[in-house]
């Protein structure tokens, strides 16, 4: 069976499953072949040529299975063919519809305009052709493609977003009809995430194809993404805690992606932090648990220095709650940790400055009286020190506000 012979059959597959047709492309992006059933596809390849063609050609492209976010709630999977390095065909499965919202959401759009009865049939007509699909379909169709096409598999990490298409519109997910297998999902990926097994990534896209997340239907898509988000932020940022991380740097970095996300006005965007996010949390459960072969009461120790950052703490203070001398307890703690308390403690006020200069609009004042510093000059020749940087230097560089 010729490639073409194995393209035509995926096609006529996922055209009859899913009501989604496949395009190629050569690589001037004219229209190849199409598997979609009916003569008025003209529609359809305008759509691509304005939305998602003219992005292709100005942007750098890795050429390796992408999933586009396009005009109107609109979402592509893209493959390319090359030949000795360049660009020869694109492959396309789409166009679909994000969820529900998106198919009403473009129909208000048309009420809002005033077309003709005439006009709003025929795009009415092209609407209810094209399919409301759930991301992890699309997704799973793209790793499929991509090994008829060439016979190599790909993980889902392998799938890059295109989020340079240029829209204001809102996105989101296709409601589940389901909780099926929610609960037990759930449960795996934030035990492997725990204890720092990155398969973790595969079990929450597991869950996520047996439910897109909260059974709410705002006509905001982006609201109901949003959410969602914010669900999924609160089960790490506790799986975190549970594997080891100071409870203090985990809601630091909750509030902040928390914030980041209300800044987001795509899905694309969306779904960018995400992956920031659960790499920022699982790279601070790893750490944490590099430190297993430290003596429990040390361990106790740092997490209290973690807890109570903000505030002035003494060795005394430390080591009376340890049950030790100060001097027992000073030597231990060096012994285990490669630095004295002192030291210790003063790195770890400069990770949460660091953090505080990324993420808040705190003053520099401010910041070094939060953390318990005797003066302002004292905490940016400290943080000079350590950084190798200014306060003021560090945040024009790293701000993420």
């Amino acid at each position: 069976m010729t490639k073409q012979d194995r393209l035509e059959s995926f096609s006529d597959l996922i055209l009859h499953a899913s009501h989604i047709p496949v395009w190629v492309y050569n690589n001037e992006y004219q229209l190849e072949y199409t598997s979609y059933p009916d003569d008025d596809y003209m529609g359809f390849d305008t759509l691509f040529q304005s939305q998602v063609a003219n992005i292709l050609s100005s942007t750098e492209m890795s050429y390796s299975p992408t999933f586009a976010y396009s005009f109107l709630n609109l979402q592509w999977i893209l493959d390319f063919e090359t030949k000795n390095d360049e660009l020869s065909k694109i492959y396309v499965i789409g166009p679909a519809f994000t969820n529900e919202n998106s198919f009403n959401e473009l129909k208000d759009r048309m009420d809002e305009r005033g077309l003709s009865i005439k006009i709003k049939a025929i795009v009415s007509k092209q609407l209810n052709r094209m399919s409301i699909v759930p991301r992890t379909v699309l997704i799973n169709y793209a790793l499929q493609l991509h090994y008829l096409l060439f016979e190599e598999e790909m993980n889902i990490s392998d799938i890059k977003i295109l989020n340079n298409v240029e829209t204001t519109d809102k996105y989101g997910n296709i409601k589940s009809n389901s909780h099926y297998g929610i609960w037990a999902s759930e449960q795996e990926f934030i035990r492997l995430f725990t204890e720092g097994n990155p398969k973790y990534r595969e079990a929450i896209y597991l869950s996520s194809s047996l439910s897109d997340g909260v059974k709410h239907n705002p006509k905001d898509s982006l609201r109901y993404c949003k959410n969602n988000f914010l669900v999924l932020l609160t089960l790490l940022s506790r799986a975190a805690i549970n594997g080891g991380v100071s409870p203090d740097l985990s809601y630091d970095l909750c509030d902040y992606y928390a914030h980041t996300c209300e800044l987001c006005s795509t899905m694309a965007e969306i779904t960018h932090l995400i992956d920031e996010m659960q790499e920022t949390y699982f790279e601070h459960v790893v750490k944490a648990k590099q430190n297993l072969g430290i003596s429990k009461f040390i361990q106790n120790s740092c997490e209290y220095i973690s807890t109570h950052i903000n505030e002035k703490i003494s060795i005394t203070d430390l080591a009376s709650k340890a049950g030790y001398s100060e001097y027992y307890f000073s030597r231990k703690f060096k012994n285990e940790l490669g630095c004295s308390i002192n030291e210790y403690v003063t790195h770890k006020k400069i990770e949460r400055a660091k953090i505080l200069l990324e993420s808040t609009n705190l003053s520099i004042l401010d910041i070094s009286l939060e953390l318990s510093f005797n003066s302002r000059s004292y905490f940016s020749d400290t943080f000079q020190k350590i950084v190798g940087m200014s306060p003021g230097e560090y945040r024009k560089k790293y701000t993420k506000v």
